[in-house]
């Protein structure tokens, strides 16, 4: 069994790169992970994942759960971890911005019902009303947020929650245009929007294989925006030797074993930890040994935001948020196309 995972969250920063949501999530010093308060439901989504296993290779990698009390190391470090109701605990994530130069980043919100069961009757009527005024209700899919950048002004352009709400179903592939930003050039645009298109049909076949409720969840898509990084990492890309699917066919016993480390965090052993990726499984290394720690990545696609998020067996796939990724595929597929 490897050491556990050491992450210092004793300078624990604001999270620099959320673009929807809401405020409260943190990021450690180094930017490898981010710290979220969580209620109970999505925190046992992601202890779930565990069993999951095509799905979790589309979801942030997910390192355990920190509690939110007055001795803990999380709160001491930083007054922004605010509490809400039900949210004693923190889940500690992946950040997928992590790694990147200059990362765009935009997050979309699936679906069009965007209640869950639980919802308030006043919850529900109030999310019906936006759905109804943007393309969550046309085409079960909004720009919730996103930020680019800006290579002239040597700073990032950001879109709030009103960006998105402003399109119709017509108008909205201007944003999807806006998001990969034309001074990286028709080549470097192209293949950025490949691997997003790629990503986006990962993140449908995990939902089209699972029988789920993904209510308000989105997806969260970066892109290196760098030129020189970006080139960088599409050669890295081209060098580095491809994995078969054969090279992640673990077999139970060693997934067991992998499942059952630990990472500690300023100290404080998180209750359970299972961190996966994309298509592979890497739990309890040191960041010395991880291999994959250095390279560079064009881009990252990830479903993410599963505060209303539940298993569903026998009561059929997830049409509500399918249709928004088939649709947010589409629009990818049209700007390649026009290129």
């Amino acid at each position: 069994m490897s050491a556990p995972l050491a992450i210092n969250i004793s300078a624990a920063v604001s999270f620099d790169n959320k673009v929807a949501g809401h405020d409260g999530v943190l990021q450690d010093p180094s930017g490898a992970v981010v710290i979220k308060p969580a209620a109970e439901l999505e925190i046992e989504f992601y202890e779930s994942l565990i069993l999951h296993r095509s799905f979790a290779s589309v979801a942030p990698k997910f390192y355990g759960v920190l509690e939110l009390n007055e001795q803990s190391a999380i709160t001491e470090a930083s007054g922004e971890v605010h509490r809400t109701t039900g949210a004693d605990r923190a889940i500690v994530l992946e950040n997928v911005a992590a790694g990147f130069v200059k990362p765009s980043v935009i997050d979309v919100k699936l679906g069009r019902q965007l209640w869950d069961e639980q919802a308030s009757i006043e919850k529900r009527k109030r999310l019906d009303d936006v759905a109804a005024k943007t393309t969550s209700g046309s085409l079960c899919m909004r720009i919730a947020g996103m930020k680019t950048w800006d290579q002239d002004k040597e700073d990032y352009v950001v879109y709030d929650k009103y960006y998105g709400r402003s399109f119709d179903i017509k108008t909205v592939k201007e944003g999807i245009d806006t998001f990969i930003v034309k001074a990286l050039g028709t080549d470097r645009r192209k293949e950025v929007i490949r691997r997003i298109i790629t990503g986006i049909s990962r993140i449908a076949e995990a939902l089209e294989k699972e029988e789920s409720r993904m209510y308000s969840a989105s997806i969260l898509a970066v892109y290196e925006s760098d030129p020189i990084a970006i080139d960088e990492a599409l050669k890295e890309e081209r060098e580095r030797p491809k994995r078969s699917h054969d090279d992640y066919d673990e077999s139970e016993e060693e997934f067991e074993e992998m499942v059952s480390e630990t990472v500690e965090i300023n100290g404080q052993i998180v209750e359970q930890v299972s961190m996966f990726s994309a298509g592979d499984i890497v739990v309890g290394e040191d960041e010395d040994e991880d291999e994959d720690a250095d390279e560079k990545s064009v881009c990252r696609v990830k479903l993410i935001d599963f505060a209303h998020a539940t298993w569903t067996p026998g009561e059929g796939i997830d049409t509500n948020a399918l249709e928004g990724v088939y649709n947010l595929r589409r629009l990818f597929d049209e700007l390649l196309s026009a290129l």
